[in-house]
């Protein structure tokens, strides 16, 4: 039999009917596609805000570390703040500091009279807003949607997202070039703006009455995060596995990519076709992965990293663009059927009480080895040649995601339907792995 069985498409139209039509999940579907259009667009009307401002690409790299560090630093924090207040109200106080910051900086582009600090300072504030955004909107969907229903909400956001990061840099870029960046940043407000306004219309409840309080200041609740982030191995695994592949292969590729097609294919336009056929791979298995229901989970999830390695090897191969593109879906689909499914599998395995400082620790240790990977790719670029160095990149990826996924296969699978939601006193109690029943459990994943 088959590890991957297929659902029926009535189904399928059924649960999407039942979550559009439902206010609660439309409005905080509105609200992901706004903050993803934002955070697309962000990254272009920054860079020519501070270009034009300073003229200087080191203060440009300044504020962009600046941003990612802080983000970073805050994430933890985010993750208690998640579990520990309204999630609902956490999104919008975090959409509404962002849409001041990007307000105050449009004024100060539209007046000429933004300086650097002005930057650091957006750097420093958004990236603050942005970290709490991040754990808060993974975790609520839980609390607002059946958990039978988790693979299908998953796959809506997955999809209207990636179209979101589609459209954005691209719309961003004809905005800074017709009317300038503080036009940009007044457009990046007004987004702002329209996703604080989806999530007040959506009066999301807090959770009832009857939940326990919570239990400790902001340390110890880190540490019961951490432990409920630890004692579920193929959740730390599979998190381990990512962590790596996006040292070795997507920091190298995101910057000897765009290198490569502009020695080797032609320049930036045959990289936005590129990425264009990436994110086209990532709608189509977003829009679909509903219908993949594994068995095994967690081993479906682990051997899709050694399948995002195509587009690498197709660029560090000396093959055409379109060639290129072919391999870019691809890796688009696996991209988009990780995303979908890890995070369906975490929704549904993880207490909601503790979730959003689970889903922190993870979103951190994902991220952390990228600056690694940004920091070596260019000197081993120069030293052995970008096409070389991305097929290398590419073989490490494949052995060392394949090892992670042979590990996870000997491990027991989560159990995905919680039955209590205990607190967090209770939780580090009775700390443990949860019991799986025999050939694991159907359901859908990241």
């Amino acid at each position: 039999m088959s590890d991957v069985g297929v659902s029926g498409e009535r189904g399928r139209r059924g649960k999407r009917r039942r979550l559009l039509a439902d206010r609660h999940f439309a409005c905080l579907l509105a609200a992901r596609l706004g903050s993803s259009l934002a955070n697309g667009f962000l990254p272009v009307a920054l860079s020519f805000a501070v270009l034009h401002t300073t003229d200087s690409a080191s203060d440009l790299g300044l504020v962009l570390g600046v941003q990612a560090v802080v983000s970073l630093a805050l994430s933890l924090f985010a993750g208690v703040a998640a579990d520990r207040f309204p999630r609902a109200a956490l999104l919008v106080v975090s959409s509404i500091v962002r849409l001041v910051a990007a307000a105050t900086l449009a004024l100060g582009l539209l007046t000429d009279t933004a300086t650097l600090g002005w930057f650091f300072a957006l750097a420093v504030v958004y990236g603050g807003a942005d970290a709490l955004f991040g754990p808060a909107s993974m975790a609520i969907l839980p609390d607002i949607v059946a958990r039978d229903d988790l693979d299908e909400a998953n796959a809506l956001m997955g999809t209207f997202s990636s179209l979101a990061w589609t459209v954005a840099p691209a719309s961003a870029g004809v905005i800074v070039a017709a009317y300038g960046s503080g036009a940009a940043f007044l457009v990046e407000s007004v987004l702002m703006l329209v996703i604080t306004l989806c999530l007040v219309f959506a009066r999301i409840p807090a959770k009832g009455e009857a939940e326990p309080e919570h239990h400790g200041g902001t340390l110890t609740q880190l540490r019961q995060g951490w432990r409920e982030f630890h004692i579920r191995r193929w959740l730390w695994l599979l998190t381990l596995q990512w962590t790596l592949f996006s040292m070795v292969l997507l920091a190298p590729l995101a910057v000897l990519g765009p290198l490569v097609a502009d020695t080797y294919l032609g320049g930036p336009a045959a990289w936005g076709v590129i990425g264009t056929c990436m994110t086209i791979g990532m709608v189509c298995a977003q829009f679909t992965a509903g219908r993949i229901k594994p068995k095994r989970p967690v081993v479906f999830i682990a051997w899709l990293p050694p399948l995002i390695v195509f587009e690498a090897l197709a660029l560090g191969s000396g093959v055409p663009t379109v060639v290129v593109g072919g391999a870019a879906v691809l890796s688009g689909c696996a991209i988009g059927l990780q995303g979908v499914f890890f995070q369906t599998l975490m929704q549904r395995a993880v207490p909601s009480a503790v979730l959003g400082r689970v889903a922190a620790f993870d979103l951190m240790a994902s991220e952390i080895a990228q600056p690694v990977g940004f920091a070596v790719a260019g000197p081993l670029g120069i030293l052995f040649g970008l096409r070389p160095v991305l097929v290398g990149c590419a073989v490490l990826a494949v052995v060392g995601t394949a090892m992670f996924a042979l590990a996870l296969a000997r491990v027991e699978q989560p159990e995905l339907q919680v039955q209590d939601e205990p607190d967090d006193a209770e939780l580090s109690r009775n700390a443990i792995e949860p019991h799986v029943p025999d050939g694991g459990s159907e359901a859908s994943v990241r």
